[in-house]
């Protein structure tokens, strides 16, 4: 089925609805609406529109041309108004309840047509901050064309505040760039919403509705006229307590408005007036919103039974086991020294002599981190519980620990590393499994996708651990004066606008899960261990079997704060040449022209900001005691995270399906208590002679190593250490007292982990020519504008010169501010123009039907504040340049119109969320610079090179390399300074631009190497969006308006990365893949342990191939066709007078969510079947309304309206994106069948 047939059906539906429709009332002919008494015209300024402008869903003029009012016919570029009667009719009251009806948008949210989450290997919905997040503010979740999302514009200033429809009375779509507009802005467009007027009619309205869910609210607007024709004030307020199906969340948005017209009598004499405007408005959004995605799935895996394919560490083909309910040790799960049968299930290979590097038997790609667990408490709580059942520390660290000589050396090497585990998320399993392509990034994380497991269309996963806030205040304040009858004028306007977000959230990013304990016991067991297994003696895991969710309070937590002010002139003069009666063909050719220049000033201040929740204090963190460069107060050591445990063991159960876990259902955070850890202070005495002297140097049988060779199998006796390494001789496991900080009992700005303060500024200068030839036959518009761009910037982390010791940020206003000297400035120039020719002009009345044809060019660009590549050098700024040509069909009554828009737009240089983990390009750096200098200069404690050990044993893998299978101890030492010399090479070769944009220095080695992310650094992308709008307009009688419209949509991204970023990448891949500098090892130097090459790969190597891989695909989501159509019948006699009856439907093609891996021709790369990519199915969506009108009193009137929207949709879920063999990962969740009763009173 190709895309016009694809759109036959719901259209043929839609015409038979709307015949159906207007079969049941009178056909008539049109009429012209009455006038209202002169008392109560108001006479509009050429710089305002009004909605009593608007017939049906038709509105003739528009400001989104030219600044001007101008009618909509001579406007070029692709412009569409919804009007207030639109809004009504089907209940939209924000971008998240009318795009999906609008010609080429998207919009997130629960009631979107789009996740609008890319199509990464996580769909997060976490977000960043700003007004992108996802949670805070979802109306700003939306696209245009395919690109991006469009800006949100208030009477034509840019917005933080999403609109709310108590106080809008029209919606104009600019789609694509307009620089007469702004040249300052999306490439995707604008979004604008017209406020409310005061007017010189008093009026009434009360509304109240009642929706799914328990959904309320309800809005008060009264106008009043103070000076009859000249003085008039209107108020408005709104309260909406919006609930959603997934229980418990809400939004809750509470608005107050205010407006003021003056137009004083005595300034109006000899065709001259004033207007004096002003509406000021104040609200705040509480919210705990919906989920859009259903959870990653993390816990069905330990169900599966049977075997599965996948390739071991040296990539022979190995068949794995499925987990099939299997139980862990901690101790166990990371031993890869010892070759104890059934150890090392979380190590792929080997790491000792002489099978180091060889795979492990054991090895189960599917187990993978337990949440966040990086070391630091776990605080257990119940799904019914808000205090913690209990803290313990699964991963002790022994950073009292002694060597043989008494002193401290951070090691207790009798207790074995551990960590928990869960289940893996499926891209980090297929990486273990290393299934065919892995390398390349290409695998999805897996949605849930059996809601009996978890009922996610009915339960949001946080319960209450998430919550948002949004808090606003807004005035505008306008002056028009015009002159000789509206032929000269201008308007002086001033802006002002205060705005603040957040958010709280506990999971994020990857911990969007549902996970399962698979921990057989904790992790305080003894070396005398169980069934002759060391350390299998620990205290039983009440939970095992039980699902939970958990994150460690990290990521989620963010505030925005946003200050805009803006002052704008715009002046006009028109002359018309056949004014006065003057026509000839001279002055009719010359028709009418106007001039209009703006000179504006736009100033935004930001102050961005992210923090953990909660963290310990200086006690707990010296009790730690970590290495200086270790100890920020975020690190993973300090940090509890939350588990919350969902319904009972499931480990009797075959399955998880049908388990209906339950939702957490309190705020679960940790609170100071008491943390059961082991405490690595020396617990015996270092006095010779004295009863519990143990000498640090005495020989121990370390028990834990195999007493057989893994060779032969030929008995080796036990491992002989020191009493220095035995954990008897330490204090041990007990409870330790844990005092937390938590942010939202006055530690916010104690726990912050980043600030940044932005401020930018636009000086525009507008110039604007349009005229009217031969009685409007022809209309030319050419603008052009500069603007010169100023922007300044500040920021912190944890790494800040000015953070102290662990890391706490100065946010004093002496350190935490901006310079006074701008950072960049940019100096623009951009240039729009367009064409329409009314050809019905030159035929006269011969034909039916208006004939108009259009050709608009426009280019503008967005002021980014101080983005820098990869080497801190400076972006240039964002830019988009679109092109439409279209034609007009109109009936000369105007009852009828259709237009057709072929477009083209670019996006250019638009700052890319391609890459998640950016930290890594810099943390590569480090991490290898660290542990290159260790092994080089054998350093014993951080990077300083004054604590080298000074006679390191040559097997001691801290400091050297540990020998692969074959190798003997000089292969290895030789293997180690290979390795050393290639990396020094590559040290040298890196442009120094980057070691200065990363604040990395390599010359000071008497210190850890740190990396801090360039200020404003930033990855940039293009895209191009090309395809066809057809929008068609009708009011076949006064009691039937109808609204079409379609798109066809081709949108690709090119240039992924940028040029400096793709130049770096590729040539450290290069010394990472064809030089011995791949095989520097991380984390000690085992053959066994972590490469460069597979850290590299592991945190941007593989994502940063699949983006490449993306070059010249579809964007994410796109649909290519899609088509909405809307018909209302109002009946005005008979049996059904007063009623009214509306159908709409909205329907989107097939959409591309994903390509087929296939081999390159070159080694080491790999192309998408871009000719034959995996589909999802198409939609189509149903709402329908039924209302009544009538008369309560001779001044009453009363409305009621019953919306029902996704008619006849139930549970479902829609593929956004799919695994290399085309399965379906990711998805979203459709939105659900809703109902509205509003009813409204107008006196």
């Amino acid at each position: 089925m190709n895309g016009y047939q694809a759109v036959r059906i719901p259209l043929a539906a839609v015409a038979a609805m709307m015949a159906a429709t207007a079969s049941w009332g009178q056909v008539a002919p049109g009429a012209t609406p009455e006038s209202p008494p002169d008392d109560e015209v108001i006479v509009l300024s050429p710089f305002e529109v009004s909605a009593e402008a608007q017939s049906g869903y038709a509105a003739a003029t528009t400001l989104a041309g030219n600044r001007l009012n101008t009618d909509l016919r001579d406007i070029g570029n692709a412009v569409s108004v919804i009007t207030s009667q639109f809004l009504q009719d089907v209940g939209a009251t924000n971008n998240e309840t009318l795009l999906q009806y609008t010609t080429g948008t998207e919009v997130g949210a629960a009631y979107g047509n789009f996740a609008g989450l890319g199509d990464g290997a996580n769909l997060d919905e976490s977000g960043g901050g700003g007004t992108a997040t996802r949670f805070i503010n979802p109306s700003s979740n939306t696209r245009v064309r395919g690109l991006t999302s469009a800006d949100n514009t208030r009477d034509f200033f840019i917005t933080d505040i999403p609109w709310e429809g108590y106080n809008v009375d029209r919606v104009d779509m600019q789609r694509g760039a307009n620089s007469i507009l702004f040249g300052q802005g999306s490439p995707a467009g604008i979004i604008n919403t017209a406020s409310k007027q005061a007017g010189f009619k008093d009026s009434n309205q009360v509304t109240a509705r009642y929706g799914s869910f328990g959904s309320t609210r309800g809005t008060i607007d009264i106008n009043r006229v103070l000076i009859k024709g000249e003085l008039a004030i209107r108020f408005s307020a709104l309260y909406n307590d919006e609930k959603f199906k997934q229980e418990p969340a809400f939004s809750r948005d509470r608005r107050l408005y205010g407006a003021l017209r003056w137009e004083p009598a005595f300034l109006k004499r000899g065709g001259a007036r004033t207007i004096l405007k002003a509406n000021y408005e104040v609200g705040n959004v509480r919210s705990n919103r919906p989920r859009v995605v259903p959870p990653i799935d993390n816990i069905t895996p330990w169900f599966y039974t049977g075997t599965y394919a996948g390739r071991n560490a040296t990539n022979a083909d190995t068949t794995y086991a499925g987990l099939n309910r299997e139980t862990f040790i901690p101790s166990q799960l990371q031993d890869d020294n010892t070759g104890r049968p059934n150890h090392g299930q979380m190590r792929a290979t080997w790491n000792f002599a002489p099978v180091s590097g060889n795979p492990n038997p054991y090895f189960q790609p599917w187990l993978g981190n337990f949440g966040q667990q990086f070391g630091g408490p776990l605080a257990f709580f119940d799904a019914t519980s808000n205090a913690p059942a209990s803290y313990r520390v699964y991963e002790p660290t022994f950073n009292f620990g002694l060597n043989s000589a008494g002193a401290i050396d951070r090691s207790v090497g009798g207790m074995p590393y551990q960590r928990p585990t869960s289940i893996a998320p499926y891209d980090q399993f297929a990486r273990q499994a290393r299934l065919p392509f892995y390398e390349f990034g290409i695998y999805k994380q897996r949605s849930l996708t059996d809601a009996t497991v978890f009922d996610f269309y009915n339960n949001l996963l946080d319960g209450p651990n998430k919550r948002e806030w949004q808090d606003f205040r807004h005035y505008t304040i306008s002056l028009a004066q015009t002159f000789f009858d509206d032929r000269l004028g201008f308007d002086i306007s001033y802006n002002k606008e205060d705005y603040k977000n957040g958010q709280l959230s506990l999971l994020s990013a990857g911990r969007q899960a549902i996970y399962i304990d698979i921990n057989r016991v904790y992790g305080d067991g003894t070396p005398a261990g169980r069934d002759g297994e060391p350390f299998a003696d620990g205290t039983p895991n009440p939970n095992v079997g039980r699902a939970f969710v958990s994150d460690d309070g990290q990521g989620g937590n963010n505030s925005y704060h946003s200050t805009w002010e803006n002052a704008r002139l715009t002046a006009f003069a028109t002359h018309d040449f056949t004014r006065g009666g003057n026509r000839n063909w001279v002055t009719r050719a010359l028709g009418q022209h106007t001039l209009t220049a703006l000179l504006g000033k736009d100033r935004q201040t930001t102050d961005n900001r992210g923090w953990i929740q909660y963290a310990t204090d200086d006690v707990y963190r010296e009790f730690v005691n970590l290495p200086d460069v270790n100890a920020k107060f975020n690190n993973g050591a300090f940090v509890p995270s939350t588990v919350i445990y969902l319904g009972p063991s499931l480990i009797s159960r075959n399955s998880a399906s049908g388990a209906f876990l339950p939702r957490p259902q309190n705020i679960s955070t940790p609170r100071s208590g008491t943390v059961r850890t082991f405490d690595s202070h020396w617990n015996r005495s270092t006095v010779p002679g004295n009863a519990n002297y143990v000498d640090p140097a005495a020989a121990w049988n370390n028990e834990y190593y195999t007493p057989n060779n893994l060779r032969d199998g030929t008995p080796v006796g036990a491992y002989v250490s020191t009493q220095s390494e035995n954990p008897g001789n330490y204090v041990g496991w007990r409870d330790v007292p844990m005092r937390l900080y938590q942010s939202e009992q006055g530690y916010r700005d104690y726990l912050t982990t980043a600030a940044r303060l932005t401020k930018s500024t636009v000086s525009s200068k507008v110039a604007v020519w349009q005229a009217k030839f031969w009685d409007n036959a022809l209309v030319g518009t050419y603008g052009v504008r500069k603007d010169v761009a100023k922007s300044w910037q500040h920021s912190q982390d944890l790494n800040s010169a000015s953070s102290d010791r662990y890391g706490h940020l100065n946010l004093g206003s002496d350190v935490y501010r901006l310079n006074d000297d701008y950072d960049t400035r940019l100096d623009i120039t951009s240039r729009s123009w367009s064409a329409v020719a009314h050809l019905t002009q030159f035929i006269g009345d011969r034909s039916p039907v208006r004939v108009s044809l259009y050709y608009s060019k426009s280019e503008n660009f967005q002021p980014a504040a101080n983005r820098v590549d990869v080497y801190g050098v400076a972006i240039g700024a964002p830019s988009g340049e679109t092109t439409d040509k279209g034609i007009l069909l109109e009936t000369r009554d105007g009852k009828y119109s259709f237009k057709i828009n072929k477009y083209e737009t670019k996006s250019l240089n638009q700052t890319s969320t391609s890459l998640t983990n950016t930290w890594f390009i810099g943390a590569s750096q480090v991490w290898s610079g660290n542990w290159v200098n260790i092994f080089e200069y054998d350093i014993r404690d951080g990077n300083n090179i004054t604590g080298r050990d000074a006679n390191p044993s040559p097997t001691n893998t801290r400091y050297n390399y540990g020998q692969a299978p074959g190798e003997t101890l000089e292969d290895a030492q030789a293997r180690e300074a290979r390795v050393i010399a290639a990396w020094r090479t590559w040290q040298r070769s890196v442009d120094p631009r980057f070691y200065a944009a990363w604040q990395i220095n390599l010359n000071d080695n008497t210190r850890d190497i740190t990396s801090t992310n360039p200020n404003g650094f930033s990855v940039t992308e293009d895209s191009i969006s090309k395809g066809y709008e057809f929008e068609f307009s009708a009011l076949p009688t006064k009691n039937w308006r109808v609204t079409l419209n379609a798109t066809k949509t081709e949108a690709v991204r090119t240039n992924i990365g940028g040029t400096n970023l793709t130049g770096f990448i590729n040539a450290y891949e290069t010394a990472l893949r064809t030089t011995p500098a791949g095989d520097l090892r991380i984390w000690w130097g085992g053959a066994g342990n972590e490469t460069a090459l597979f850290q590299w790969n592991n945190n941007v190597g593989s994502e940063y191939a699949q983006r490449r891989l993306q070059e010249g695909t579809n964007a994410p989501e796109l649909r290519e066709w899609r088509f909405n159509a809307v018909s209302n019948y109002d009946f005005d006699e008979g049996r059904l007078k007063g009623f009214n009856v509306g159908v709409g439907v909205r329907y989107e093609s097939d959409i591309v969510i994903g390509y087929r891996p296939i081999p390159s021709t070159v080694q080491g790369q790999a192309n998408f079947d871009l000719a034959n990519p995996f589909k999802g199915p198409a939609e189509t969506n149903w709402d329908f309304w039924l209302g009544y009108t009538r008369k309560l009193t001779r001044n009453i009137d009363w409305q009621i309206q019953l919306n029902v929207r996704n008619a006849f949709v139930g549970d479902e879920l829609i593929p956004v994106t799919t695994q290399p063999d085309g399965s379906p990962a990711g998805f979203r969740i459709r939105p659900p069948q809703t109902w509205t009763l509003t009813n409204t009173l107008n006196f």
